[in-house]
């Protein structure tokens, strides 16, 4: 179906029939939508435009019979037409799916034919401007009152006035000033306070010979503007009448036969000068390692083919992960790597969504790339719909690279994204942008840290391998200690650097203290860089109830934990807390495994539980160490609670299921301990007490887990007061079949 809006609101099926208005009610709803057209519109704003004020009591239900009524409308004029209507969310949303507005029609021409005017193709760019023009037949919804959406409507009819400035500027910079006196003089005479119009029909009228009739429209305007408003012609426009008056009349010579009228000088433009291809990347890292694999599906993109049949859609990569993994360092690595296959350059913004700075605005962004692509400030639109279409315009024909870093969200990137089948756009961010990959078709990259060989390649990089050789084990030490985490492994290398002196050994030693490792990854005097600093600034993107239920996380001594106990933990139903898990996944503070087990690693976690001891007091931690209890407790004497073999074609390592069950001895000896030992001193962040009586297991080894027939494990139904301590062996014994 098309929908024309410029003029009076009409409904056309595809075959050329006009479906007829049914009550205004229905077109002020309609016309609401269709201004914000592939929007989701909230009832309330729906309930708005279809009264003026006071509303009746049923007006949320009349407005969803009336949604109904126009379903119904348009399928029985159109049975073909694909879905226009949807219900979306609290609201309605009009999709042009398949249809066609008037309105975004003529966006679309404006933008293309900016882009011409950009690219010095004059003539071109007023075809396109009067194409633009053509199709409207009026003022926006004419004769249709929609006082809560007048905005809309208003916009519309400022951006027509916008576009014939535009389309005679350049009309009469080709030398069209005859052909322009008559529009000028009634569009002048329609607004006549609209200065820019004026000043136009002054330059027609001189460039036509007719000097004095333009000094006389400048004395029009000046009585008129003092007479309405008191005030006097802008500097332009004063400019330009003394230059008339400083001017001998220009003579109108009848220009020959098939040939153009010359330009005349008051209104000649310089001419157009390409500017040279954009070559924005940053440097790229001298210290880049490894990342083959990453960089392979990187690689991809370039062998792509162009979906050209359904139309132009450059390929997308999505680069994910948490903070200082190094997804800056990659995309600009390989984006210098491959810039050879961008003859027309390549564009680069920070987009500061994770910053102490605020994340840029996509029209910020939009004017730095217009105007990098060679657009003058003061022909970029400002509205934001319009900047991205004529963006996506100049690289229509363009063979480009965008490279998009630290981007918040997906709707920072959209209108960043080019159009073009022959560009390509890298975007990295801190979470993963699921929304690029469903409605743009985004590919997904997640970075996680490095392997271990090319954490020790980064650290001997940047140290000197004969470093690394001379203390291999402490060079390993140091690796694990910065979690293989590219920032930290930076950081601390940057620190060995500056002291040559200083062995890996004693560094490591300072590293392995859990109380002032973060400490020691920073570099002084350059707090940006502090592996505590990037992880705050994730933090404190967080939702309140994430940041809570990341701070609680910490108070669990395992690795991982579930969704039923983190519930349990924060002490909220399962189905309320499992979004607030993913939400943190999807942030990468969180890593999802298999079984709906969630990890915090370890740099993460020493900086949430450092945010623990701040933010979530001492009465808020026990509380929640005794809700875990009680469900570690109640939990216990089921048969489903203890951790399952491997399933039948998923074999795992020897120790997998012995790992499992040395986790729930750990939660549940802790969290036992939290309800059975309420008056005891409270345990900090990453410490655990240990049921009365109950023996310290030995460990075997540095780092090894302690036995697990001796670890303690609660289970539940003891009375009040110190309980007898059972380990696995125990339990187990306990729960054998008995016979006879």
């Amino acid at each position: 179906m098309e929908f024309r809006i410029l003029g009076s609101l009409e409904v056309w099926t595809g075959d050329g029939r006009r479906i007829p208005s049914e009550g205004s009610r229905q077109e002020r709803l309609l016309a609401a939508l269709l201004l914000n057209a592939d929007s989701s519109v909230p009832v309330a704003r729906l309930v708005d435009a279809v009264w003026d004020e006071r509303p009746p009591a049923t007006a949320t239900r009349q407005v969803r019979n009336l949604a109904g009524l126009l379903r119904r409308r348009f399928a029985e004029a159109d049975p073909e037409a694909p879905p226009v209507l949807l219900t979306d969310g609290r609201g309605y949303r009009i999709t042009l799916t398949g249809h066609r507005l008037d309105a975004r029609d003529f966006t679309d021409r404006l933008a293309r034919a900016r882009g011409e005017a950009a690219a010095g193709r004059t003539a071109d760019a007023v075809d396109g401007l009067r194409a633009a023009l053509a199709l409207w037949r009026g003022p926006a919804l004419d004769g249709l009152a929609v006082d809560a959406d007048a905005p809309g409507a208003v916009a519309l009819d400022e951006l027509r006035l916008t576009a014939w400035e535009e389309c005679l500027d350049l009309e009469l910079a080709l030398g069209r000033h005859r052909a322009a006196v008559p529009e000028l003089t009634a569009l002048v005479a329609d607004q006549p306070l609209r200065e820019r119009f004026t000043g136009q029909l002054m330059r027609a009228l001189h460039g036509s010979g007719r000097t004095p009739e333009g000094l006389a429209a400048y004395r029009r305007f000046a009585e008129h503007l003092a007479d309405e408003l008191g005030l006097d012609p802008g500097p332009e426009l004063r400019a330009l009448h003394l230059e008339l008056l400083a001017t001998e009349p220009v003579t109108a010579a009848s220009p020959r036969a098939g040939e153009a009228p010359a330009p005349a000088a008051p209104a000649a433009l310089p001419p157009a000068q390409a500017p040279p291809p954009p070559a924005q990347l940053p440097p790229a890292l001298a210290t880049f390692v490894g990342r083959s694999t990453e960089l392979r599906v990187l690689d991809s993109l370039l062998t792509t083919p162009a979906p050209r049949e359904t139309g132009p859609a450059a390929a997308v990569c999505a680069v994910s992960g948490p903070a200082g993994v190094g997804k800056t360092t990659l995309a600009v690595a390989w984006a210098h790597r491959v810039r050879d296959r961008f003859p027309d350059g390549q564009l680069y913004a920070d987009l500061h969504g994770y910053s102490v700075d605020a994340p840029l605005a996509p029209h910020t962004v939009l004017a730095r790339f217009l105007r990098a692509l060679g657009v003058p400030g003061d022909r970029i639109p400002t509205a934001p719909d319009e900047a991205a279409a004529l963006y996506r315009s100049l690289l229509a024909d363009r063979r480009l690279l965008v490279v998009l870093d630290n981007a918040r969200d997906a709707e920072q990137v959209r209108p960043l994204l080019p159009g073009a089948p022959d560009c390509r756009t890298v975007v990295t961010s801190r979470t993963r942008l699921d929304g690029l990959a469903v409605r743009n078709g985004a590919r997904p990259l997640v970075l996680d840290v490095l392997p271990a060989h090319q954490a020790l390649e980064l650290l001997a990089r940047i140290i000197g391998e004969h470093r690394t050789r001379a203390e291999p084990r402490a060079a390993a030490e140091l690796t694990a200690a910065c979690g293989r985490l590219p920032l930290a492994l930076a950081v601390t290398a940057s620190r060995l650097a500056a002291c040559p002196d200083r062995s890996l050994t004693d560094h490591a030693a300072e590293l392995l203290d859990a109380e002032t490792r973060l400490s020691a990854l920073q570099i002084e005097g350059d707090d940006t860089s502090a592996v505590r600093a990037a992880f705050g600034l994730s933090y404190r993107s967080l939702p309140a109830e994430a940041r809570a239920l990341l701070r609680l996380l910490t108070l669990v001594p395992a690795v991982g934990i579930g969704s039923d106990a983190a519930a349990a933990l924060a002490g909220a139903p399962a189905a309320a807390v499992r979004p607030v898990l993913d939400r943190l996944a999807a942030a990468h503070l969180l890593t999802l495994e298999e079984r709906d087990r969630y990890r915090l690693n370890d740099l993460l976690r020493l900086y949430a539980a450092e945010r623990c001891s701040v933010e979530t007091s001492a009465a808020e931690r026990r509380a929640a160490l005794e809700r875990l209890g009680s469900w570690y407790l109640h939990r216990g004497r089921s048969p489903a609670f203890l951790p399952a073999p491997p399933a039948a074609g998923h074999p795992r390592h020897p120790g997998h299921h012995l790992d499992a069950w040395v986790e729930v001895d750990r939660l549940a000896a802790a969290a036992a301990d939290a309800v059975a030992a309420p008056d005891a001193p409270e345990p900090g962040p990453g410490r655990r007490h240990r049921p009365t009586g109950a023996p310290t297991p030995t460990r075997p080894a540095h780092g090894a887990p302690p036995p697990v027939d001796d670890l303690p494990c609660g289970t539940g139904g003891e009375p009040p007061g110190p309980r007898p301590v059972r380990t696995l062996r125990s339990l187990r014994a306990e729960r054998k079949p008995q016979s006879g």
